[in-house]
């Protein structure tokens, strides 16, 4: 989850790829993941976060960083965005706080 995205938190779309990779390694059915997914589309269809460009590429760049590759898309799609991430993960809130020194090593590197 998202938040501070104007009045609503969202749910960030690399959550959802995730999800979906945790359950198939995980020996969920077919039919099980499906029941998920219709679940979950009654309760966050409007409230996804769709991820751009930007944020994978900030992705990888934070995936340098330490963070694996889903926590790093999520920690960028809060930087891009001004946001803060609903979690408990150490690492991703460690992101978030340095924000201002990454995004300007980022930029360099895209310059």
């Amino acid at each position: 989850m998202i938040e501070e995205l104007g009045e609503d938190r969202k749910v960030s779309q690399a959550s959802l790829l995730e999800l979906d990779l945790l359950m198939k390694s995980r020996g969920f059915t077919m039919d099980q993941r499906i029941k998920v997914w219709h679940l979950l589309n009654s309760v966050i269809d409007r409230s996804l976060e769709p991820l751009s460009p930007l944020d994978i590429a900030l992705g990888a760049f934070l995936s340098s960083k330490g963070l694996d590759y889903f926590d790093s898309l999520i920690a960028a799609q809060c930087l891009v965005r001004g946001a803060k991430p609903v979690t408990t993960d150490q690492e991703i809130i460690e992101m978030i706080e340095r924000g201002e020194e990454l995004l300007s090593e980022f930029e360099e590197l895209s310059h």
